[in-house]
């Protein structure tokens, strides 16, 4: 596993963690753009700026909570402010895309209901190999094991611990957040019709998977007399916060756009 694929010049370079970021990102966006939704939703002249704002927020959300959670795994503010470089927290991404997003879509006059749904939907799997770039970088390292499937990093420059035998909790978390996009697409998106309910759906899963997956990561930092990680206490947190906006759109008045359907 390599963290740098491609030297350019001095700190410049294509590293793995950047590769797989935008490979998820054109998934994504075809994907989003084959949709039904989009088109009903009129988002033709309005998705690649609602995408560039929400791209900012994601990088600025998901870097920040990496930051206050891991401050030692960067070596420089360079480091920091490199959105190439490894080092996010989906759910710091998440939090701050739901803060940020919202509000644009208002000023765009776009549905936030049905849009947060489109989004929902499609975003595991952006996260999801995402998270395979994690696993090239040895950034979000699992915890040491001595089960087969246990990974080894030998490259100098990978964010993992070297010469121990490590949980692959990077691709643990890509398996989870692809089988969560086979829920939301086969399973969900045909039952559930008020818009807004995917969306929590998602929220609600994603950090389920969190949660579960942090117990075989090897850089938690734990709270609360070592019961829960930092990254837990947030999953939680965003947990709770989808239960309730669940219950808000399911039985509470919400805007109706399109239908409301998931077509």
């Amino acid at each position: 596993m390599q963290r740098e694929l491609i030297h350019i010049y001095g700190s410049l370079s294509i590293c793995s963690f950047g590769l797989f970021i935008a490979l998820g990102l054109f998934v994504f966006v075809k994907l989003v753009e084959r949709d039904p939704l989009y088109r009903c939703l009129r988002l033709q002249d309005k998705f690649m700026r609602i995408l560039l704002v929400g791209i900012l927020a994601l990088l600025v959300g998901g870097r920040l909570l990496s930051i206050y959670t891991y401050p030692e795994s960067f070596d420089s503010v360079w480091q920091m402010l490199s959105p190439w470089e490894a080092g996010y927290s989906i759910l710091g991404a998440v939090l701050a895309a739901l803060i940020i997003l919202p509000w644009y879509l208002r000023r765009l006059a776009v549905p936030i209901l049905p849009f947060l749904d489109l989004v929902g939907l499609y975003a595991p799997v952006l996260q999801s190999i995402s998270r395979v770039g994690c696993f090239f970088a040895g950034c979000c390292f699992g915890a040491t094991t001595s089960l087969p499937w246990g990974v080894i990093y030998g490259d100098p420059n990978s964010s993992a611990p070297q010469g121990v035998s490590l949980h692959p909790s990077q691709l643990y978390s890509s398996i989870g957040l692809f089988g969560i996009f086979l829920i939301l697409y086969f399973v969900l998106r045909h039952r559930l019709r008020k818009p807004g309910q995917l969306a929590a759906s998602y929220l609600i899963l994603i950090s389920i998977e969190r949660f579960m997956v942090d117990f075989f990561r090897g850089d938690r930092v734990m709270i609360w007399d070592g019961i829960l990680s930092v990254d837990q206490a947030v999953a939680l947190l965003v947990y709770v916060l989808a239960v309730n906006f669940f219950i808000l759109v399911t039985f509470g008045r919400t805007e109706d756009v399109g239908s409301g359907e998931h077509i």
